[in-house]
C-alpha cells in the first residue's frame, strides 16, 4: 500500500522530482507526500521545511523519498551528501520502480575492523549503491590461514563470473600475503582500484605494482548495468566532500 502511493505521488509529479517521508507511528508505517519548493524541481528536490516538522510530528522517520523522473536508478552525488547529513535509508522512484539504499559510511576514509569494515564489506556496500544487493557472512580473523577459501568460495555462487578482460566495476581478487585471494578492490578505470586494507582507511590506490602482480582473478556480476558504476563515483565524490 506505501510502494503503491509512492509510486503514484512520483507519476502525478512527472517531470518534477517527488519527496516525501515513510514515517512509523502507532498504527504501522505511511507515506507522506511533501512539496518539492526547489528552484528547478525537475533537475532536483528541497523538502518544504514545513512538510519536514509535520513528518517529525507525527511519527518516527523510516526513510525519505524522492524520485527521477528522467535520471537513472542510483543516488546522485549530491543525493549521498545529503543522505549523510539525514543519517536515513534513502528509496529511490525511477521508471517506476522503488530502489531502497541504506545509509552505509562513506566508502572512502573507513577505518578498517575486521569481519565489521573491511575489504568485503566495502565490496558489498559499493554494489548495494550500485543496486546489487550481496549476503554478508561471517569471517573469522585471518580465515585464509585455514581449510577457507571465502571469496572463491562465494562469487559464483552471488551471480559473480571470471573474465579476461577488466571494466569499471569489476572486482579484484588479490593476494595478499597469502597464497590464498583473500582481498578485494573495485576497479575504476584509469588503472585505479578502490579497496581496504588491514589497519589503513579505504581509498583508491593505483592498480600496479604489488596490486597487479598478485591479482588471483577478476570477476563481473551477471547482473550489473554501467550506471552501477556512476553510484559509486557519485558517493566517492560526496566522501571528499566531506571530509573538507
Amino acid at each position: 500500500m506505501i510502494e503503491e502511493k509512492i509510486l503514484a505521488h512520483a507519476l502525478e509529479c512527472a517531470p518534477q522530482e517527488s519527496c516525501g517521508f515513510v514515517i512509523k507511528t502507532n498504527f504501522g508505517q505511511r507515506y507522506i507526500p511533501c512539496r518539492n519548493i526547489a528552484l528547478d524541481p525537475t533537475e532536483y528536490f528541497e523538502i518544504s521545511p514545513d512538510d519536514w516538522i509535520k513528518a517529525h510530528a507525527e511519527g518516527e522517520l523510516i526513510a525519505l523519498v524522492h524520485s527521477h523522473p528522467d535520471g537513472i536508478p542510483v543516488l546522485s552525488q549530491t543525493d549521498r551528501t545529503m543522505q549523510q547529513r539525514t543519517n536515513l535509508p534513502w528509496w529511490l522512484v525511477c521508471n517506476n520502480k522503488i530502489y531502497k539504499f541504506n545509509n552505509i559510511a562513506p566508502l572512502i576514509g573507513r577505518a578498517f575492523k575486521h569481519g565489521v569494515m573491511d575489504c568485503y564489506t566495502l565490496f558489498r556496500d559499493a554494489y548495494h549503491l550500485a543496486g546489487i544487493n550481496l549476503p554478508d557472512f561471517y569471517r573469522e580473523d585471518e580465515w585464509w590461514k585455514k581449510e577457507q577459501s571465502l571469496y572463491l568460495d562465494n562469487m559464483e555462487k552471488t551471480q559473480f563470473y571470471r573474465v579476461n578482460d577488466i571494466q569499471p566495476g569489476d572486482i579484484i581478487l588479490v593476494c595478499l600475503g597469502s597464497e590464498k585471494a583473500n582481498h578485494s578492490a573495485i576497479y575504476c578505470g584509469d588503472q585505479y582500484v578502490l579497496h581496504h586494507c588491514p589497519q589503513r582507511l579505504s581509498k583508491r590506490d593505483v592498480y600496479s605494482g604489488y596490486w597487479l602482480n598478485y591479482t588471483d582473478s577478476i570477476w563481473r556480476h551477471k547482473q550489473w548495468q554501467p550506471y552501477g558504476f556512476t553510484a559509486i563515483c557519485n558517493d566517492m565524490a560526496a566522501s571528499s566532500n566531506l571530509m573538507y
